[in-house]
This record gives C-alpha cells, sequence and structure tokens, in this order.
C-alpha cells in the first residue's frame, strides 16, 4: 500500500489541470493513466477552451461580462440551464486560467472566433481561446510519453497544423507572405524530422497536452502510464483510494484527501455506444483507444448516478471514412475547414440541402439525428478541391486522384453522373445546385443563411467576396464525398455539483470522490455554446476538484466555494 493527497485517474486537460493545481496548493498527487500515452482525448482536440470573461481577450480589445455570459447559457442551455454547475463555472473560469498562467506552462492566445449561436443574446466572441505552439523538444526523452494527435489531421506523419497556418500554407504558390510562412514551418519540420524522427511543434490540442504534461512533471506530479485503476475503495460510503494495477500486480493507493475520476468518457466502448448513441451502429467515434467508460463504472459502484437522459450527451461531428487495403479505417472529422469553405453543399439522400453547411459540427450532427440521416453527401467541383481539399484529399499541390482511386472521393463529369453515384436523385441534386448557385452569385444564401450568421462567416475564407462563406458550386467535374455521424467525445458523464463531487442517488455528495472532463456529465446538457464549450469546463472543474480538496485539508468540508477565489 502507499499513501498519498491526491488520485486522479486519467491525463487530459481536467486530470492534469487538477494534478497542477493541486501541487500548487500543496498536495501530494499521483496521477494514474491506464494507456502508455498521456494527454488524452486533449492530446486529439483543438485545444481551445472556452472561457467567458477570460483577460486574454482583453489583447485585442474585446471584453466580457459574467452577466452576458450568463444570459447567453440561458438562452443556449434552457431547461437544462443548472444554476449550481453553471454559476459555479463562471465564478472559476476565469480565476482558473489565471492560476494556469501563474503556476504553469499554459499559455493561451486570443482568437475572434463568434459563439457558436451567435444570434442569441449575450453572444461575444473570443471566449474561445487558441492554445500557443509548444516547443516538444522541451519534454526531451518524456515527449514519446505524449499521445500524438490523429495522423489524419496532420501532415508528412508528423507536421502539425494549426488554424494559422491553413491560409497561409493554401496560398504558399500564390503569395510572398504565403511563401515565407511555408518555407519557415517546413524547415523546422525539416530539421525535427533530421534530428528526432518527428515534428516537434506540437499546436492545438497537442500543444495544451503538451503544456500540461510538461508542467505537471516540473510540478512534482507523480505520473504512471500504464496503471489502470481497477476498483474504488469505499469505506463508511466515503471514497478513501484507489486499487490499480502496476507492473502485473494489485497495488492500494491511499488518497487522504481524495480522488478524480477524469478518465476521458466512454467513445471506444462499443456496449456502452450501442446503448446510448443515436444510431450507434451507423455512428463513429474518434476518441482513444482507452476511454472505455472506466471512470463511470467505477463511479457507479461507488454509488454514483449516470443519467440516462442525458448519457448518449456527445460532441457531435461529421465524419469521413478511407477504408485501406489492409481492412483499417481512417477517420477524418469534418469539423470546419472544408464545409464552412465558399463553394461547396451538403446534400441528404435526395439530394437537397439540409443545413446551413458552416454551422457548427454540433449542429450539423444533430440536425442529421433529428431528419434521421445516416449519411450524407459533401458536394463540390475540382476548383473547390483544388483551393480548399475535401476531406483527406489536400488542396493543391496535392492530387485527389488516389482518393478516387480508393473510393473515398467520388468524381464525376456531372451532376446527373454523381447523383447516380450517391444514389440522388438526378433531377432534384441538379434543381438543389441550379438554386443555390443563382442566389450565391450574389453572396447569397437564402435558404439555411450560410455567412449570415457571425460563425459560419468567420468560418469561410475571410478572401472572398462578397460572402466568405457562399459562392456557387459552378462547373464540373464534381465531387462528393460520404459524410456519416460521429463525434469527438463522449460528454455525459457522472452527475456532480458545483465543486466537482460526485452526487449519489439521494443527490447528496460520495464523500473522496470527483469527477471532472467527460467523466462528469457536462453541464452543457448536450448544447454547445461555442468552441472549447468541453475543454473549459474539464479544466474549471479540474480546478474546482483541486481546490476543494486542497481546502478539506485545513478547512471544513463544507466551506462555501466563493472562499477559495
Amino acid at each position: 500500500m502507499i499513501e498519498t493527497d491526491v488520485v486522479v485517474i486519467g491525463s487530459g486537460a481536467a486530470g492534469l489541470t487538477a494534478a497542477i493545481t493541486a501541487r500548487a496548493s500543496g498536495l501530494e498527487v499521483l496521477v494514474l493513466e491506464k494507456t502508455d500515452l498521456f494527454g488524452g482525448t486533449t492530446a486529439y482536440s483543438g485545444g481551445a477552451p472556452w472561457i467567458p470573461c477570460n483577460h486574454v481577450m482583453k489583447q485585442i480589445g474585446l471584453d466580457d461580462s459574467r452577466a452576458a455570459a450568463q444570459t447567453y447559457l440561458r438562452a443556449v442551455l434552457g431547461e437544462a440551464y443548472d444554476e449550481d454547475l453553471v454559476g459555479s463555472y463562471l465564478d472559476n473560469a476565469a480565476p482558473m486560467l489565471a492560476f494556469m498562467e501563474r503556476h504553469s506552462q499554459v499559455r493561451f492566445k486570443p482568437f475572434p472566433l463568434p459563439d457558436y449561436e451567435s444570434e442569441l443574446p449575450g453572444a461575444a466572441r473570443s471566449r474561445s481561446l487558441l492554445t500557443q505552439a509548444f516547443d516538444g523538444r522541451l519534454l526531451g526523452a518524456r515527449l514519446a510519453d505524449l499521445r500524438m494527435p490523429l495522423p489524419q489531421l496532420m501532415l508528412f506523419g508528423s507536421m502539425q497544423i494549426e488554424g494559422a497556418d491553413i491560409h497561409p500554407m493554401r496560398h504558399a504558390l500564390k503569395t510572398w507572405a504565403g511563401f515565407t510562412h511555408t518555407a519557415k514551418v517546413m524547415r523546422r519540420f525539416v530539421a525535427d524530422k533530421l534530428r528526432h524522427g518527428r515534428g516537434t511543434r506540437l499546436v492545438n490540442g497537442n500543444a495544451l497536452a503538451g503544456r500540461l504534461f510538461h508542467s505537471a512533471i516540473e510540478a512534482g506530479v507523480t505520473l504512471w502510464k500504464n496503471t489502470p485503476a481497477l476498483e474504488l475503495i469505499v469505506e463508511n460510503g466515503s471514497v478513501r483510494g484507489v486499487v490499480a494495477q502496476r507492473e502485473f500486480h494489485r497495488i492500494e493507493v491511499r488518497a487522504r484527501k481524495g480522488v478524480l475520476l477524469a478518465t476521458g468518457g466512454y467513445g471506444a466502448n462499443e456496449r456502452m455506444r450501442a446503448k446510448y448513441i443515436p444510431f450507434a451502429e451507423h455512428h463513429h467515434s474518434l476518441q482513444p483507444e482507452g476511454n472505455v467508460g472506466d471512470g463511470i463504472q467505477l463511479g457507479l459502484k461507488a454509488g454514483a448516478v449516470h443519467d440516462p437522459a442525458h448519457a448518449g450527451d456527445c460532441i457531435w461531428t461529421p465524419v469521413s471514412l478511407l477504408r485501406k487495403p489492409d481492412g483499417s479505417v481512417v477517420k477524418y472529422p469534418h469539423i470546419f475547414i472544408d464545409r464552412a469553405m465558399p463553394g461547396c453543399i451538403a446534400v441528404d439522400p435526395q439530394g437537397r440541402r439540409f443545413v446551413n453547411e458552416g454551422t457548427s459540427y454540433q449542429t450539423f450532427v444533430g440536425t442529421m439525428h433529428q431528419r434521421g440521416f445516416t449519411q450524407v453527401h459533401l458536394v463540390a467541383n475540382r476548383e473547390f478541391v483544388k483551393t480548399y481539399g475535401l476531406g483527406l484529399a489536400r488542396p493543391h499541390p496535392f492530387n485527389p486522384q488516389p482518393f478516387v482511386d480508393a473510393g473515398y472521393l467520388l468524381e464525376a463529369a456531372t451532376l446527373a453522373e454523381l447523383a447516380g453515384k450517391i444514389g440522388a436523385d438526378p433531377a432534384q441534386l441538379e434543381a438543389t445546385v441550379q438554386r443555390f448557385d443563382e442566389a450565391a452569385r450574389r453572396g447569397e444564401d437564402p435558404e439555411f443563411g450560410k455567412g449570415a450568421d457571425a460563425h459560419s462567416r468567420f468560418r469561410g475564407d475571410q478572401t472572398h467576396q462578397p460572402n466568405p462563406s457562399v459562392a456557387p458550386v459552378g462547373p464540373g467535374p464534381y465531387y462528393a464525398v460520404v459524410l456519416y455521424p460521429g463525434d469527438l467525445s463522449t460528454v455525459g458523464g457522472l452527475d456532480t455539483n458545483g465543486r466537482a463531487q460526485v452526487l449519489n442517488g439521494q443527490r447528496q455528495p460520495i464523500p473522496g470522490l470527483y469527477a471532472a472532463g467527460l467523466d462528469m456529465n457536462s453541464m452543457m446538457r448536450g448544447r454547445y455554446p461555442g468552441g472549447g464549450s468541453s475543454i473549459g469546463p474539464a479544466m474549471t472543474f479540474g480546478y474546482i476538484a483541486a481546490r476543494h480538496m486542497a481546502q478539506r485539508q485545513t478547512l471544513a468540508e463544507r466551506q462555501p466555494l466563493a472562499a477559495m477565489a
């Protein structure tokens, strides 16, 4: 048996934020990671936390207020609004950000992204922040312990690309600024490849995971990989620690102050997905292999509640699939890079548009669910693919032909031929494109308002006028890619209160047990107010849990959270 103050199960944004916070508060911390890599789902993500009232937005002249954020969340969440959870989040999100900047290497930069429901009262810009790029060389040999991004989201095997790279790299052969930026990124990658065998410029969620991992190491957090938690130690209704498996041995770890569940949800658990996810047999998850619901199962055995009404809540995204000759499948999340650009449309099985293509990934798949669509198609012409790419098919100078040969892209000379290949009615598809193109020539989309709302307009090509998100599909040849409903992660975890304490069936806290991140039933309840609406709460409630555990060191357990500010 060993003893420590805090045990954190899981090593994503929630778990590592909690670990760093607890260490800064003077506690001993042990992080248990069941796989051989740290970083969890965060390492795959965009790494952009949604933080109302953050101080970073002031760098670009923007501001926010708690009242505005509360008004917006009330509008987005409706009857799902929980005063305890939302109030705690609004009170602690900005302080968490400032705390992490003081006590870790976590750094963000402003990003004027509008909130996803930008037409609702209280909406703002730059509540979503971007993680600053991180030099992976600072991790030394421990870089090999950090989970890499999904390979399909990188170039040349390990070259990471952030949003700010996309426009200049698309124009590398067109403008001097594009050429010099691309050359700089390529020089760094080639040097890294020769010296380290891989790219070491970490961006997006990989940068966030890397910064958290590096900070946890520097803070003196004990980090064990390949160490699954087997069961919680429960005595007299209180959680006192964890039984884990380390190097083929069961080991009892006593936690003086508490245990945090942050294992990353159940996206890789086929049984749970079949139970909770709509159209599960057609759904595709991008979560890491270790995210099989361990935290949820551990909590349930200790008396926790997994709310059936929200167990299937996820961060949805449309996904395309490349089936390789060896039988493996590459999943590509169409978050915004292609479908938000001018000149493409998404059509249903009949060949009709059904959604604003530039809407959030959450709304896009949510609309598929509502309409009962298990697959749709993203349609564009050759010029679009050359300019913006389409899914895994990269823009010029990359050649889309291998993806046509593999059956990933469907190619046709005419819309009627394309309709035959996607199973749609030719007359309907032709009428859809004709109707769309007629309005698109004026930069308008009267049917679904693509580019009329602040969010889809922002996601478009800002060099294209009059509407950055709208242009005619235009003449052939044409391409289409199949989009399936998918998810970036599950968010339907265990019920907690505003202190991140796990609740039992009587809505009372289970002493010593906390949950954050994807193991916590999201305060968003399946809604998605803005980019990073999972990472922001994950970090904030990890911070809240650690502060509450630290407070228990000297004060009564029921001390109000406000006293911790």
